[in-house]
C-alpha cells in the first residue's frame, strides 16, 4: 500500500507526454493527407477512414494534453513559455473532434469548411511542435544549424556579445551571474517555484539552500553543490538544468570565477582579481577587456587647438593625434639641432603630449626640466643624446611615464635610484650606457613590473 502512496504522481504521469504526443499527430496528418489524395483523384465519396483518423487523433491528443499538463506542473519550465503551448494543445484536441464530426458527414459541409479545418490543423500542429521543441531543447534548436540567412531571419540573430565595455561599473553578480541564473535556473528555482526546496532568486536564499544544503560555499568551488550540478555529465539524473539548454563553457567559467572570488553580492570587476582563465570569456561574451589599460587611454582632456598644433609643426616638430576619441599627441622633433626656444614651444601643449621623441638631438639635461612638466607623458625617447644622470633626476616627478629610452646616453649606475622612484615606469632601455648589467638586473628584480633592457657587452 505504501509503495503506491509514495510515488510522485506529477512526474510519473507527466513523463508519458512524449510517449502519447506523436501518435495523435500521425493520425491527424494521415487523415488530412488521405482527404487531399482522394480529392486530387476526384473520388466521389470521401472514405470513412478520414473521420476515424481525426477521431483517433482527438483521443490520442486528449491523453497527450492530460499528461503534458502534469508535466508542466513539475516546475521544469517557465510558466510564460508553457501557457501558449498548453492551450494550443487543447485547441488541437477540440479541433480534432470538431474535424471528426465534419469528416464523418462530408457531404453536409462545403469544401471551404473541410479545407479550412485541414489548413488550420496543420498550422496549429506545426506551431505547437515548434513551441514544444523550444521548451525541451531551447529557442535556437530548430534553426541552430540552418544556413546563415535563414538562421538570422528566424532567430533574429544578433552578435552574441553582450557589450558591457562602456558600463561605468560592471557588478559581477548583478550584471554577469544573475542573468545566467535567470535564463538557465529560474524555471525551477525562483520565488514561485522551488524544486528541491532551492530558491535562487537571491544570494541569501541560495545560502539557505534546499534539500541538499547551501547552493554554494563562497571561495570553495569544489564543495559547492551548484557548481557540481552544472558540470556533471548531462546524462546524470542530477545534472542541472534537466531540460533546455545547459550552461555554456563561458557561463560555467563566470559562475566558477564568481564563487572562487567569494561570491560577493555587490563587488565590481575592479574590486576582485580577474583570473587569466576568465579574461577571454569576459572579452568574448561581454566585450570586457580587463587587461590593464595604458594611462594615455584613460586621460580625459579637451583636444588641443589646431592653431597650436600648427605652431608646433612650424617649430620643427612632427605632430600626430593618437586618434579615435583620444586627443593626446605623439610628438617628434624631426631635426638634430634643438634650440631652447624650440623646446619651450612645447609648453602650451604640455598636457597633451603623451609620446615624445627627442632622439638623436642635442637636448641637454637642462632641457629636461621643461619636459618634467609634461604631466601626461607616458613615453620619452632620448636615445643617442647627451643626457646624463642629472637629466634623469629631473624626470622623477613624471608619475605616468611608462617607457624611457636612454640607449647610447651618458647615464651611469647613479641614475638607477632615480629610475626606481618613477612610479609608473615599466620599460627602460639602457643599451650602450655606463650602467652595469648586474646592477640593472637588481633594479629589475626589486621593482615590480619594470623591465630593464640592457646589453651585456
Amino acid at each position: 500500500m505504501n509503495l503506491f502512496l509514495a510515488f510522485d504522481f506529477t512526474n510519473f504521469i507527466g513523463r508519458f507526454h512524449p510517449l502519447f504526443v506523436h501518435l495523435p499527430i500521425g493520425f491527424l496528418i494521415l487523415g488530412v493527407l488521405m482527404e487531399w489524395y482522394q480529392r486530387i483523384r476526384k473520388t466521389e465519396k470521401l472514405s470513412n477512414l478520414i473521420g476515424y483518423a481525426w477521431f483517433l487523433g482527438g483521443i490520442g491528443g486528449a491523453f497527450a494534453a492530460f499528461c503534458g499538463w502534469w508535466l508542466g506542473e513539475t516546475g521544469l519550465y517557465f510558466e510564460d513559455d508553457l501557457f501558449l503551448h498548453r492551450w494550443i494543445g487543447i485547441a488541437i484536441v477540440i479541433l480534432s473532434f470538431a474535424g471528426w464530426w465534419v469528416k464523418k458527414n462530408p457531404e453536409k459541409y462545403s469544401n471551404l469548411v473541410h479545407q479550412g479545418a485541414n489548413i488550420l490543423l496543420i498550422a496549429l500542429i506545426s506551431f505547437e511542435g515548434h513551441l514544444g521543441g523550444n521548451l525541451t531543447h531551447g529557442e535556437e534548436y530548430l534553426f541552430e544549424y540552418a544556413p546563415e540567412g535563414i538562421r538570422n531571419m528566424m532567430l533574429n540573430e544578433k552578435a552574441e556579445i553582450t557589450d558591457l565595455s562602456k558600463a561605468d561599473s560592471v557588478l559581477v553578480y548583478n550584471n554577469l551571474v544573475m542573468p545566467i541564473f535567470q535564463q538557465k535556473c529560474f524555471a525551477c528555482h525562483d520565488n514561485e517555484v522551488q524544486r528541491g526546496g532551492l530558491n535562487m532568486a537571491s544570494i541569501d536564499s541560495m545560502l539557505v539552500g534546499g534539500d541538499g544544503g547551501p547552493a554554494f560555499l563562497a571561495s570553495n568551488v569544489e564543495e559547492s553543490e551548484l557548481f557540481r550540478r552544472i558540470t556533471l555529465p548531462q546524462k546524470n539524473i542530477k545534472f542541472m538544468p534537466p531540460v533546455g539548454d545547459p550552461l555554456t563553457y563561458d557561463e560555467i567559467k563566470i559562475v566558477e570565477w564568481w564563487i572562487e572570488q567569494g561570491a560577493s553580492p555587490d563587488a565590481a570587476i575592479s574590486d576582485i582579481e580577474v583570473a587569466e582563465s576568465v579574461k577571454p570569456t569576459l572579452l568574448r561574451r561581454y566585450n570586457l577587456d580587463t587587461n590593464p589599460r595604458p594611462y594615455y587611454e584613460m586621460v580625459n582632456i579637451a583636444p588641443l587647438d589646431s592653431v597650436q598644433i600648427m605652431a608646433l609643426e612650424q617649430s620643427g616638430f612632427t605632430v600626430n593625434v593618437l586618434g579615435g576619441d583620444n586627443p593626446l599627441l605623439d610628438v617628434k622633433f624631426s631635426g638634430k639641432e634643438l634650440t631652447a626656444e624650440q623646446l619651450r614651444s612645447l609648453e602650451p601643449a604640455a598636457k597633451h603630449i603623451t609620446w615624445l621623441s627627442l632622439a638623436r638631438t642635442n637636448v641637454t639635461d637642462e632641457g629636461l626640466v621643461i619636459i618634467s612638466q609634461f604631466e601626461n607623458l607616458t613615453r620619452l625617447q632620448l636615445e643617442k643624446t647627451l643626457i646624463t644622470d642629472k637629466g634623469v633626476a629631473a624626470l622623477t616627478d613624471l608619475k605616468h611615464l611608462e617607457a624611457l629610452n636612454l640607449y647610447g646616453t651618458g647615464v651611469t649606475n647613479t641614475c638607477l635610484s632615480d629610475l626606481e622612484k618613477m612610479e609608473g615606469l615599466k620599460r627602460v632601455y639602457l643599451w650602450e650606457t655606463k650602467v652595469m648589467a648586474a646592477d640593472a638586473k637588481s633594479l629589475e628584480e626589486s621593482k615590480e613590473e619594470l623591465q630593464v633592457i640592457i646589453g651585456e657587452g
